[in-house]
């Protein structure tokens, strides 16, 4: 018996939270990771694991050594959140080097340049020229991270980075470069457009507040509805006491994001932060995320077996009416379980168990009917945490790796990422509840 996930990453050691540094070569996935190897025995040295996901089946990522390790004058304190991105010539490795300084916050702008990948993963090599980008722009506090780079549209590069305001709100920036190595600062997005339907926190709004905004990614996506092709921003906004991902679509011209789709939640589950996002196929998007939260760590599987968080199955994403769906890249996991609904059917009842006969226990369950989903997860007392999502009829996927739980419900109009755990680290099986 072990919590150990199959399919879904992993950290060998430690504690595991945000993606990082995604790219592809060829049908392989290299994918980065924030690891503290000695957590919670150490110190915290927040580093990048690197492991590879094969894209064509499902199977066990392929563990490499750590690429990152905070041991430069300008990220002692920690290698940060970042991207990846090939200029044709070198793929670059971008992170935020944490330091802290008699009591201030100095986040920088670093980059990398990963060399012969090969058996050994590839050796990293950092800019002599680093940090690239000292400090924050005035108007920001030392909240200032986590770079996601493109293209511009308009020409050379472009970089965006989650802020914090002097104020302590939230933002997104941008800088521009010609070279990858020079950037000038270009100032904060500012938004404009329709009001929006979804709920963020008490009020429906267009876009969110927050005192920080975390992990922004900015990409072109391709709408199969209308052909248009739009722009999709993923930001993490923090709140006292809780911590969101969601996702604006809109159409972007210099600075200013017309909004066209407001703030919605990019995954409905228990535990979902900090998501990756890379341009795939034909104007879709490739994403993985952390399942976890910040400050979640007290998880069984570091008191059995010394390590804590997943990130989710690669997730291929669509845009279709200014809203995305979502689904594995994996046609088919091995152990899941699907089915489908259709307008004015029954509930669809799914329960998620661990243990045989007069032992088993329900650790999570499933319902689905019309335009709602709802995923119960099952504490240890029996308590329950209920989270819900406006879905549609059409096709269901239950996924159930060890600990790392995926439901995807209206043809992958809803998302659940649920950490689940079984007692002792029991194999956990679908039973359907409903007639």
């Amino acid at each position: 018996m072990s919590y150990r996930p199959r399919f879904h990453v992993s950290p060998p050691s430690g504690r595991l939270n945000d993606p990082n540094g995604m790219f592809l070569d060829g049908t392989d996935l290299h994918l980065f990771y924030q690891h503290d190897p000695g957590f919670p025995h150490a110190p915290k040295r927040t580093g990048w694991g690197h492991v590879v996901v094969d894209l064509t089946q499902p199977g066990r990522p392929r563990h490499f050594p750590d690429a990152l390790y905070p041991d430069r004058p300008y990220d002692l304190h920690g290698c940060y959140s970042g991207g990846a991105v090939s200029d044709g010539d070198n793929i670059w490795l971008f992170y935020t080097g944490n330091l802290k300084q008699d009591g201030r916050r100095i986040p920088s702008q670093n980059r990398v340049r990963v060399d012969n990948l090969g058996p050994e993963g590839g050796f990293y090599i950092r800019d002599a020229a680093n940090p690239l980008i000292p400090n924050h722009a005035p108007g920001y506090t030392g909240h200032f991270r986590d770079p996601m780079l493109t293209q511009d549209p308009t020409g050379g590069w472009r970089m965006v980075l989650g802020a914090q305001r002097e104020d302590e709100t939230g933002a997104v920036v941008v800088y521009y470069s010609a070279d990858l190595q020079n950037w000038e600062f270009g100032g904060e997005l500012r938004f404009s457009g329709v009001a929006a339907e979804y709920v963020s926190g008490e009020a429906a709004e267009d876009v969110p507040g927050g005192y920080m905004w975390e992990c922004p990614n900015l990409l072109r996506m391709r709408d199969t509805a209308t052909g248009e092709d739009l722009d999709v921003l993923v930001i993490c906004p923090q709140f006292p006491g809780r911590d969101e991902c969601g996702y604006l679509v809109g159409r972007l011209r210099g600075l200013e994001f017309e909004v066209v789709r407001g703030y919605r939640p990019l995954d409905f589950g228990h535990a979902f932060y900090a998501p990756q996002l890379i341009s795939y196929g034909e104007g879709q998007a490739l994403m993985v995320g952390w399942m976890g939260l910040p400050g979640q760590d007290d998880t069984p599987t570091l008191s059995a077996e010394g390590w804590v968080h997943t990130l989710t199955l690669p997730r291929v994403l669509e845009l279709a009416d200014a809203t995305l769906s979502q689904a594995p890249v994996w046609p088919s996991v091995p152990g899941e379980v699907t089915f489908r609904t259709a307008e004015g059917q029954a509930p669809v009842v799914y329960g998620l168990f661990a243990g045989t006969g007069a032992d088993a226990r329900e650790c999570a369950r499933v319902e689905v009917e019309g335009a709602s989903a709802s995923v119960v997860r099952f504490g240890p007392g029996g308590e329950q945490e209920v989270r819900q999502a406006p879905t549609r009829p059409g096709s269901a996927r239950l996924i159930a790796d060890s600990c790392a739980v995926e439901v995807f419900t209206g043809d992958g109009a809803a998302a659940f990422s649920v950490p689940v755990f079984a007692p002792n680290g029991q194999e956990l099986y679908w039973r359907k509840l409903s007639e």
